[in-house]
């Protein structure tokens, strides 16, 4: 024992050892008092996550997590932690904590509850659409909060990339503890036999998400980071911004520029997808503006000290562009939802450019702010996204459905299908009973198990009996479509002996049922039954349904099952088909012969007696 104590080796090693003990001690020490500056700072952001991941563990473990109430309340607790950090973010830069802002987000996060269908009705798609805006707009304002009423350009650069790195520190440690987690109880369970409910992984990764992911989040973040005016401009970014996101921007204008020149050539219209790429390439370029605006000036890149004022001036004819596509979709299709943001997103590109060529002062924290107050400003009312679009879209009902009647319910193709889109648009959003007084009932009550808007669509127009007139080249049309009638319904069996589900291909094997086997003949349309001794017994062929499903209904799901069931009665037994999904393609372009690739069926067989 003395010898270990005199040799040299030991009294290192012990320091060596001490040191690392204390080292781990200290990061110990350090997480505790960052996470509890964290609480300290966001308390109520933190209890805010931690209850709402509670209510989320528990709906897993009840397995209640499709139930309204639930949902509605989960959507409550994802939306307010954004919005509470914001908030928080805001007070600080106030000299005076006013706490009562704070009750103003919770009364914020409430009118969002009250906007929700009653608790006996499913979340509507306008309610998932006015989520989706709000949650965006919440984490824009955590950019922008501390900035509201004092402006300093490399504050808010050093801002918004602290936020960022923030965010991506805390999302790769809770990825790495969620992996790590999730390793071990695969192991535990494949190492020991021991059953480990699927649910526990999906608990894991809300807890991790819910609750870590959002304190280590907050316990990152400095707290003063919007004050300080000392820029460290990181050389990745500027490669980033120099190499990748100007090189881009000049490649849309030139793609944008060129399009319009071929508009100019060919004296016609713009498609409307272009105005996609016209607010791509304008966010693309308001994001450029914010990564360059605190060394612009003093840049030695040519290009970033050129981006102001050109990029702006290049855009002006391409607005007018956007402009021009949006109202030619508009005069078409009505208003929807999408064409109102779009539109909304042009005036707001159109004003930012006027301001960023126009202002002597160039704040970019307008940006935000702006889109934030107009979204949230046409979210509601009778000016806002939502009531604008159904009562365009009514109006459309209405002048479609009177020019359908002014030709005596016969239409092509395509005016059937339009029709259909509006039932289908009106019914997705609750809208659909508004129509009464055209139809003279109630869709909700006359079809009231309908849960999709292509069965409730194919529903009212076949009880409008429209007849689609350009038929003579229904073949043509078909190129691997299907039909379903998507009924989960249980079926009667009564008056048959078997009854089964099968899937037949004709490059499959057959399928076999108390002695009589499926398939499909090879490039034709027809389905073959044949006996043990490969006797064909029955030869049906499908073509007259498909043409009868293709005059009907143009390949739509949701036809009702009756019109995809054929009954054959021989000799020896009766058989009964009716086909959830046909998938068909053609076989010649020219002679437009078709073949059958693939059929859902059920098949219900009745033997007779010898």
């Amino acid at each position: 024992m003395n010898f270990y104590f005199k040799t040299p080796i030991y009294p290192e090693l012990f320091l060596y050892l001490n040191k690392k003990e204390m080292k781990f001690f200290s990061s110990l020490n350090e997480i505790a008092s960052k996470g509890k500056a964290a609480f300290k700072r966001f308390p109520i952001v933190l209890l805010w996550a931690i209850i709402g991941t509670l209510f989320a563990l528990y709906c897993i473990e009840s397995k209640s997590l499709d139930t309204e109430f639930n949902k509605k309340i989960l959507l409550i607790f994802s939306l307010g932690i954004s919005w509470l950090i914001s908030t928080r973010f805001f007070l600080e830069q106030l000299k005076k904590d006013k706490k009562w802002i704070s009750i103003g987000t919770i009364m914020f996060l409430g009118f969002f509850y009250w906007s929700l269908p009653a608790d006996n009705f499913a979340i509507n798609l306008i309610s998932w659409i006015r989520f989706c805006i709000y949650i965006s707009l919440g984490h824009i304002f955590i950019l922008v909060a501390p900035f509201v009423f004092e402006w300093n350009k490399e504050s808010f650069f050093n801002h918004v990339k602290s936020v960022s790195i923030a965010i991506i520190r805390s999302l790769f440690f809770s990825f790495i503890l969620f992996g790590g987690i999730t390793l071990a109880f695969l192991a535990i369970e494949n190492l020991f036999d021991v059953d480990v409910k699927s649910e526990r992984y999906f608990q894991i990764y809300v807890f991790c998400m819910g609750i870590i992911n959002t304190w280590i989040y907050l316990s990152d973040f400095p707290k003063n980071s919007y004050r300080q005016t000392t820029v460290n401009y990181p050389k990745a970014l500027e490669v980033l911004v120099k190499y990748i996101l100007i090189p881009l921007a000049t490649l849309y204008l030139i793609i944008l520029y060129a399009y319009s020149l071929k508009i100019i050539i060919n004296w016609s219209l713009p498609k409307g997808w272009v105005s996609y790429l016209v607010i791509a390439l304008s966010f693309l370029g308001f994001l450029i503006q914010l990564l360059i605006n605190p060394i612009q000036k003093n840049s030695n890149f040519k290009t970033i000290k050129l981006f102001y004022p050109w990029f702006y001036f290049l855009l002006l004819p391409l607005i007018a562009l956007l402009y021009v596509a949006i109202f030619r979709r508009v005069s078409e299709y009505g208003y929807t939802e999408n064409r109102y943001i779009v539109l909304f997103l042009a005036i707001w590109i159109l004003g930012m450019t006027l301001y960023m060529l126009l202002s002597k002062k160039k704040q970019i924290r307008y940006f935000s702010l702006s889109i934030i107050t107009l979204f949230l400003i046409t979210s509601f009312g009778f000016w806002g996204i939502f009531n604008v679009s159904y009562k365009s879209q009514l109006k459309r009902f209405k002048r479609t459905y009177n020019q359908i009647k002014l030709k005596n319910f016969e239409v092509t193709r395509e005016e059937k299908n339009q029709f259909k889109d509006i039932i289908g648009y009106l019914f997705e959003r609750d809208q659909l009973d508004k129509v009464e007084p055209i139809l003279g009932y109630k869709p909700s009550e006359v079809f009231k198990k309908e849960k999709w808007s292509w069965i409730m669509s194919s529903k009212i127009s076949d009880s409008l009996n429209i007849v689609v007139v350009d038929k003579k080249d229904a073949i043509e049309e078909i190129r691997n479509n299907f039909y379903s009638n998507l009924e989960n319904e249980v079926f009667d069996i009564r008056g048959y002996d078997f009854f089964k589900k099968i899937n037949i291909g004709f490059n499959n094997t057959p399928k076999n049922i108390k002695g009589y086997a499926f398939s499909l003949v090879e490039k034709s349309t027809k389905l073959k039954v044949t006996s043990k001794d490969k006797t064909v017994i029955l030869l049906i062929d499908l073509k007259p349904l498909i043409l009868n499903l293709q005059q009907i209904d143009n390949g739509f799901r949701g036809i009702d099952k009756h019109r995809m069931t054929i009954i054959k009665e021989l000799k020896d037994f009766k058989i009964k088909l009716i086909f959830n999904r046909i998938s068909m393609s053609k076989l010649n372009e020219t002679t437009q012969d078709i073949e059958i690739n693939n059929t859902d069926l059920y098949v219900f067989i009745k033997q007779k007696a010898l």
